[in-house]
């Protein structure tokens, strides 16, 4: 089993909630809830949690700057390439939608940290104040309504932030997949041209090559007319004919040659719009580990209430047996640990919301 010392906040909290089925032995729970409780009051510890926290908030101003600069990129890439791509301002324009979605819900995350550290706050030195101090069974009953008032509270910026960061995270998944569909949709569209345009322009080549000869041959069938007329109708019939032929072969070669050279163009216009795919393809890629990291980050404030709220209504649970449980130590350890968690989260929240409040413009980051 692992030892506090190890564990963030979020895996204390992930371990108490799967210990009925873990086959712990009693006295090792014991040993955590006083090892875990130690290391939360650890003021080196508790600075450590609180860093995690407050870095958050630091990813999330990473991220906020990478929206920025996808932003700018899709515009500079439907202003370039627009006209090869239309369809690159459908997804330049869902992406101005993500990211107005994305500047809300950073803002609600502001202020849901901001709540919850009230609500630790609360939590710690209000609600389970109260329950471990209990003595009488008068103090377990006002304690029992209390806990109720507090279950009953609407918190539901906490879960409608949590749900609109897991909607954004997946929204931009699918995005992602779209894009890069789309992108290897084109670059197939694109090797197919490319392949067409390489067997035209071998043909042509092959064409010119042989009018080179026929022109070769019928300039000295022209030469020959000449040398060969026994009478002036002659040579002008003879000479007349070589010329329709040479004229005609010179035209063909001409429009041949045309169409080569626009076909090389083609080609190399498709090449290296292959190369601005591939340009594009690698923007979004690069930023999805960020998206899915502060989505999923940011999300875990949204659990926090539901989190406090399951623990009140457990204690409350426990408080309607009767003092009994009051009394037990096993009980007790479980209130000392959650009250040191308490605090930890909520320095770190503070310094996220603080973070959150201060941090600069994208002006700033360009």
């Amino acid at each position: 089993m692992s030892t506090a010392s190890t564990l963030t906040y979020e895996e204390v909290k992930a371990i108490l909630s799967q210990w009925k089925a873990s086959g712990t032995t009693p006295e090792q729970q014991d040993q955590f809830f006083d090892d875990a409780t130690r290391d939360l009051q650890d003021p080196e510890k508790d600075k450590e949690y609180q860093a995690n926290v407050e870095q958050v908030g630091v990813w999330a101003n990473e991220v906020d700057a990478a929206f920025g600069r996808v932003m700018r990129s899709m515009e500079d890439m439907v202003q370039r390439y627009g006209s090869q791509f239309p369809e690159l301002a459908g997804f330049r324009d869902d992406w101005n939608g993500y990211n107005a979605r994305w500047v809300s819900h950073l803002a609600l995350s502001r202020d849901v940290a901001s709540e919850d550290v009230t609500i630790l706050r609360r939590f710690d030195q209000i609600f389970l104040a109260m329950v471990e101090n209990i003595v009488t069974d008068q103090d377990r009953e006002d304690a029992i309504i209390e806990l109720q008032s507090f279950i009953d509270e609407d918190h539901s910026d906490s879960d409608r932030m949590a749900k609109g960061f897991y909607a954004l995270q997946a929204d931009i998944q699918k995005f992602l997949d779209r894009f890069n569909k789309y992108v290897e949709d084109k670059g197939e569209e694109l090797k197919q041209r490319a392949k067409e345009l390489q067997v035209t322009i071998n043909g042509l080549q092959s064409t010119i090559s042989d009018l080179n000869w026929e022109i070769a041959a019928a300039i000295i069938a022209l030469i020959g007319a000449a040398l060969g007329a026994t009478t002036i109708l002659g040579l002008l019939l003879g000479v007349v004919a070589a010329e329709a032929t040479l004229m005609l072969l010179v035209a063909r070669r001409l429009d041949a040659e045309l169409k080569l050279q626009q076909a090389q163009r083609d080609l190399a216009e498709v090449n290296a719009t292959q190369k601005v795919l591939a340009y594009i393809k690698t923007e979004f890629v690069g930023l999805k580990p960020d998206i899915n990291l502060i989505c999923e980050k940011l999300g875990l404030f949204g659990d926090i209430w539901q989190g406090i709220r399951s623990d009140s209504i457990r204690f409350q649970t426990q408080l309607k047996k009767g003092l009994e449980p009051v009394s037990d130590a096993r009980f007790k350890r479980e209130i000392r640990l959650e009250r040191a968690m308490c605090k930890p989260m909520q320095a770190g929240l503070e310094m996220y919301a603080s973070v959150l409040e201060n941090r600069p413009s994208r002006e700033s980051k360009a």
